[in-house]
């Protein structure tokens, strides 16, 4: 618990001031670059990098200012950190892209940067703080840790290969059809895909990422949205014979790197059930461009990650969510 920010006060280190993107833009997307290269930077993060390279009238009004801030010395930006109010939360804010350079760690400017974030968050009527991090990451989680944020959970994130649409999808691990009934969901489906949500998706999982309702609300708004991208995304719903359900989520994306596939279960539901929806999935998104598929799951529900393993999804990287009260 935060107790001494009653106000935004002077930034806690001289060098520390916030972020400039027409002055360090360049300077701070090729210190993101050096950091973050080894763990792979998805579309979402090739973009920012360009933004920053490029800033101009457009970025500025995509970046919404860039709230953020770097840590300077007589040797350049040494450090960046960035942050953002949740769309889904008004009363969230979280905190990306913290970065050190590497010969310059273990000297506290990660934390003096975090903290920096968290004061503009409170400074504008934030009441929690959140973030994401490697499990691994042990010495950016112990800074986490002494600056009051508290575990709320991790996700996985698998990655599939590419599929080739002129050739069969072999998978060894699918089970007799007959045991399932699977069909595309229709919109008197959306109470039943709703409680599947609930049972996938924890509340404590919300804040570092922003969760849209919207998405698994089938209905009207739903299909418009849909039907105005392209029909990009296509919801199947699975039932075996004892009753359990279960659904998996495909989104296309033929202008991105790769395409979206998310899995959802029963409690008690099989990793069978789980096995046969995954398939559904695959099936429906190799008959676009060939893209890889990624699948981000919470630490929910295991029938969940073994079934994905068993359709040839592979673990990534698992990233810790943390929450800080304010």
């Amino acid at each position: 618990m935060v107790t001494s920010l009653h106000s935004e006060r002077a930034l806690s280190s001289v060098n520390v001031r916030p972020m400039d993107p027409r002055r360090d833009g360049r300077a701070v997307a090729s210190l993101l670059e050096l950091c973050f290269h080894a763990d792979g930077i998805d579309d979402s993060g090739q973009r920012l990098l360009n933004m920053l390279r490029h800033y101009g009238p457009f970025e500025a009004w995509t970046l919404d200012g860039a709230p953020g801030f770097v840590w300077i010395s007589d040797q350049g930006i040494l450090g960046n950190a960035s942050i953002q109010r949740n769309s889904a939360r008004r009363d969230t804010w979280i905190v990306g892209n913290v970065a050190t350079h590497p010969n310059h760690r273990g000297r506290g400017i990660a934390s003096q940067l975090v903290d920096a974030c968290v004061r503009h968050a409170f400074a504008r009527g934030a009441k929690q703080v959140a973030l994401q991090v490697h499990h691994d990451n042990a010495p950016a989680l112990q800074v986490y840790q002494k600056l009051g944020f508290i575990r709320m959970g991790s996700a996985i994130h698998y990655r599939h290969a590419p599929m080739n649409h002129r050739e069969p999808l072999i998978v060894d691990a699918l089970p007799d059809d007959s045991r399932f009934s699977i069909r595309g969901a229709q919109w008197h489906d959306r109470n039943l895909i709703w409680r599947l949500v609930q049972d996938n998706v924890p509340t404590d999982m919300t804040y570092a990422e922003p969760f849209d309702a919207n998405m698994y609300r089938l209905g009207l708004r739903w299909s418009f949205a849909n039907t105005m991208n392209g029909n990009p995304e296509q919801w199947r719903l699975g039932e075996d014979n004892y009753g359990q359900l279960g659904a998996v989520r495909t989104r296309a994306n033929p202008d991105q790197s790769e395409h979206h596939l998310e899995l959802l279960l029963d409690n008690s539901a099989s990793v069978e059930m789980g096995v046969a929806l995954a398939y559904a999935g695959l099936e429906r998104l190799r008959q676009y461009i060939s893209r890889p598929l990624l699948a981000v799951q919470c630490r929910v529900n295991s029938q969940v990650h073994t079934a994905l393993q068993l359709i040839g999804f592979v673990a990534m990287r698992e990233l810790v969510h943390m929450r800080l009260n304010v």
